[in-house]
C-alpha cells in the first residue's frame, strides 16, 4: 500500500472488523430491501410535497410571465390549509433522510469498485441526470409555470430564453447536483487512509453506545452542523451558479447526515433499530405533535431551528426503525419500487406540474385535486421511470 493512500481490497476482506458471527448478520442485513423501501416513501413524500404546493392556502400568481415570482410553480384557486402542513412537515425532514440514506452504502461501494470506479459511477448516475434535468426537465416543468403566470412564448423560445437569460430555476434536480458534490468530496477523504481509518475507528465505538446515545450524539452534531449557518444565513438564502443550487442554511446539516449515513453503514443502523424499533416510532409521533403545537410560536431563530432539528432527527429515526421491522421480505411491487425510486425522482416535477395546469380550471374541492395529482402523478412517474429502464444503456443510470 502506497503511503497516504488506501487500499479498498484491504477493506474487501475485514470492513468493519466485526466478529465472524457480526460479519454474518451484517451481509444478510445489507441484502435487506427495507432501506430501498425508505427511499421510495420519502420520493413518495417529495411527489406528495410538490402535488400539495398548488393548493396550499395564501397561494399567489404572479403576472407578465414572470413565474418565478409565483407562490408555486402551479397556483390554484382552490386551496386548503392542510396542505400548507403537508410542506411544512415534509420540508423539516425529508430531504435530510435522502442524504442519509444516500451514505449508507459508500463504503461498500467504495470496497467493491475502488475510487476510480467509484468516482466513474456516480458520474454517470449522478452527472447525466444533472446535465438532462437542468436542460430539459427543468425547463419541461416550468413552462406550464410560465404559461399560467401569463407568457406567451411557445416552448422553444422560453427555453432559449431561461438558459440564455434565466431565471434558470433548479427544481429538485438541486438534490442530484448536491449529492453528487457531496458524495465526490466523500470519496476523496476515504481514499486517504487516515481518514478511513478515524472513520472505521468511530463506527466502531458506535458498538459500545445504545442507539439513544447514538440519537443524543447526532441531534447535537447536527446541530453544530446547522445552527451557526442558520443564525448567520438565514433560511431563506438560496446560493445559486446558473441552474444549480442549494440552500445555504442547509448545506452542512445535508453534509452531516450524508457522513452520518457513511460512518454507521447499513449494518449498524439496521442492528441498532431493530431492538426495540416501536419506541422510535412513538418518539417520533411525540415530536411531531411538539413541532406542530410550536411552529409559527414566536420563537427565537435558535430555538425555532433546534425544534425543527429534533423533528428532523426524530421523522428519520421512527421511519428507519419502522422500515427495518417491516421492510425485511421483497415484494414484486417493492422490487419494482426500489428499481425505479430514482427514475420517479427524476420525472416527476413535469408530470406533476403539468398535472396542475390541466386541472386549474376543473371544478373539484382541493383535496380531490391534491390527491388526483399526487395518485396520477406518482403513478405515471412509476411508468415513465420503468419505461426509460428499458432502453438499453439506461437502467445503469436510473
Amino acid at each position: 500500500m502506497q503511503t497516504g493512500v488506501l487500499s479498498f481490497e484491504s477493506i474487501r476482506v475485514a470492513p468493519y472488523r466485526l466478529r465472524p458471527v457480526e460479519r454474518a448478520r451484517a451481509a444478510a442485513t445489507q441484502r435487506t430491501p427495507a432501506f430501498d423501501y425508505l427511499r421510495a416513501f420519502v420520493i413518495g413524500l417529495v411527489v406528495l410535497h410538490h402535488a400539495a404546493m398548488a393548493y396550499c392556502t395564501g397561494g399567489q400568481v404572479a403576472e407578465g410571465g414572470q413565474y418565478m415570482q409565483s407562490s408555486a410553480p402551479i397556483v390554484d384557486t382552490a386551496q386548503w390549509e392542510g396542505f400548507n402542513w403537508v410542506v411544512v412537515l415534509n420540508d423539516s425532514f425529508f430531504m435530510p433522510l435522502m442524504f442519509l440514506l444516500s451514505g449508507l452504502f459508500v463504503r461498500t461501494s467504495l470496497a467493491r469498485k475502488g475510487l476510480r470506479r467509484y468516482l466513474g459511477d456516480r458520474l454517470v448516475r449522478l452527472g447525466i441526470p444533472l446535465a438532462a434535468g437542468v436542460l430539459v426537465i427543468v425547463p419541461l416543468s416550468y413552462y406550464a409555470s410560465y404559461l399560467q403566470s401569463g407568457g406567451t412564448r411557445d416552448f422553444a423560445a422560453f427555453w432559449q430564453h431561461m438558459v440564455t437569460a434565466g431565471p434558470w430555476p433548479s427544481g429538485p434536480i438541486w438534490f442530484v447536483g448536491a449529492l453528487l458534490v457531496i458524495d465526490a468530496i466523500s470519496a476523496l477523504l476515504l481514499s486517504q487512509e487516515k481518514v478511513q481509518a478515524g472513520v472505521q475507528r468511530l463506527s466502531e465505538r458506535l458498538d459500545r453506545l445504545s442507539p439513544t446515545g447514538w440519537f443524543a450524539i447526532f441531534l447535537a452534531l447536527s446541530a453544530l452542523a446547522y445552527l451557526p449557518a442558520l443564525l448567520a444565513l438565514g433560511p431563506s438564502l438560496w446560493l445559486t451558479a446558473g441552474p444549480f443550487g442549494v440552500q445555504a442554511s442547509r448545506i452542512g446539516l445535508y453534509a452531516f447526515y450524508f457522513a452520518a449515513g457513511v460512518t454507521v453503514g447499513p449494518d449498524r443502523l439496521a442492528a441498532g433499530f431493530s431492538r426495540r424499533w416501536l419506541r422510535w416510532p412513538l418518539f417520533a409521533a411525540l415530536v411531531t405533535a411538539l413541532f406542530l403545537a410550536l411552529h409559527g410560536a414566536p420563537l427565537p431563530a435558535a430555538a425555532s431551528g433546534a425544534v425543527m432539528l429534533l423533528f428532523s432527527a426524530a421523522a428519520a429515526a421512527g421511519l428507519l426503525a419502522f422500515a427495518v421491522r417491516f421492510g425485511a421480505h421483497q415484494t414484486a411491487v417493492g422490487r419494482s419500487l426500489g428499481a425505479n425510486a430514482y427514475g420517479i425522482y427524476l420525472a416527476h416535477y413535469p408530470i406533476v406540474l403539468w398535472i396542475q395546469y390541466a386541472l386549474l380550471q376543473t371544478p373539484l374541492n382541493p383535496v380531490a385535486k391534491g390527491l388526483l395529482v399526487l395518485v396520477a402523478g406518482f403513478g405515471a412517474s412509476w411508468l415513465a421511470a420503468g419505461l426509460l429502464r428499458r432502453v438499453p444503456g439506461v437502467a445503469r443510470i436510473v
